[in-house]
């Protein structure tokens, strides 16, 4: 097993170190940095200052590896927007990130997995029909849609939560909501297709045969089995959210972590910012996946350690 997690964190760096290359590259194809970041009212001397403070002013060749050595130091320069150091704005902002993916799954996974269940009792049964109607209704909406259509109804309206922003439970609510309905559809559905199939197997006709209640059949061992797919599925849909979802959402709800301050960033054109964002985002997503593998290689130990 320790073979296998260097293995896969040996990889991670790699994506990490690749990902952050190609920002590099493309933030110096989009024009030059100068030009992007500072005003239009800026004089020649102001940007002059500007690249020799930043080591704009060096051939591509010796920016990259200045920015190789900077990566090693985890020193994405200063945020021009924010004015501090790029990475210490990124971590600033990253627990609220984590809390709204937190609460998102979390409402997704202990939601979808029993209604889905729940459906695949009575296949084409009126629950059944349901809970696909509304698993498809999940699927078919647009976050962002969704996200102003509950602040209409909920904030606006009623008046029982907040519009935006942060600060108690209350201001949670609607965009953990928003962030959870299309993964609790995805869910739902997975988690349903799969229990229908394991019913069908015919070590659930032989538990059924042998006297034992069909709660117990679907819960011990139908479920267990059907729970794997739906491993992948809540891994996948951690990383999406990390990966973009949240941004959406984010952007929607005035929530101030990563994907709004990414907004903000570009806005603002700062990328020193925004090459500490990628950087942070896809750490994050090569943690997600090696501690997958690792439930992967607890669940199925005939998984390869390739």
């Amino acid at each position: 097993m320790g073979t296998f997690i260097l293995r896969r964190a040996f990889q991670g760096l790699l994506v990490v170190l690749g990902v952050t290359i190609v920002v590099f590259v493309a933030t110096r194809l989009i024009g030059d940095p100068a030009k992007v970041m500072l005003p239009l009212s800026a004089s020649d001397a102001q940007r002059a200052a500007f690249e020799a403070q930043f080591g704009l002013d060096k051939p591509l060749g010796q920016q990259f590896f200045t920015f190789l050595g900077d990566l090693m130091r985890f020193d994405f320069g200063e945020s021009i927007w924010q004015r501090k150091p790029a990475l210490d704005v990124v971590l600033g902002k990253l627990p609220k990130t984590l809390e709204l993916i937190g609460a998102g799954m979390f409402l997704a996974i202990v939601i979808g997995i029993p209604l889905g269940a729940v459906a695949a009792i009575r296949p084409d049964g009126l629950f059944d029909r349901l809970i696909v109607g509304l698993s498809l209704t999940g699927l078919s909406i647009p976050q962002f849609w969704l996200g102003l259509l509950l602040i209409m109804i909920f904030a606006v309206g009623l008046g029982w939560v907040p519009t935006s922003g942060t600060g108690t439970l209350a201001h949670l609510i609607l965009p953990a909501v928003t962030l959870a309905v299309p993964a609790m559809a995805r869910i739902m559905m997975l988690v349903r297709s799969s229990v229908i199939n394991e019913l069908n197997q015919q070590y659930v006709r032989t538990a059924k045969a042998r006297g034992l209640p069909f709660v117990r059949v679907l819960f011990q061992h139908a479920m267990r089995n059907a729970l794997v797919p739906v491993l992948t599925l809540a891994g996948w849909e951690v990383i999406s959210a990390w990966a973009g979802y949240t941004v959406v959402v984010e952007t929607v709800f005035a929530w101030p972590g990563l994907g709004f301050t990414a907004m903000k960033a570009i806005g603002q054109s700062d990328l020193f910012l925004l090459q500490a964002i990628v950087f942070v985002v896809a750490v994050g997503i090569v943690l997600v996946n090696i501690l997958l593998d690792v439930l992967f290689k607890l669940i199925d130990p005939r998984i390869k350690d390739a």
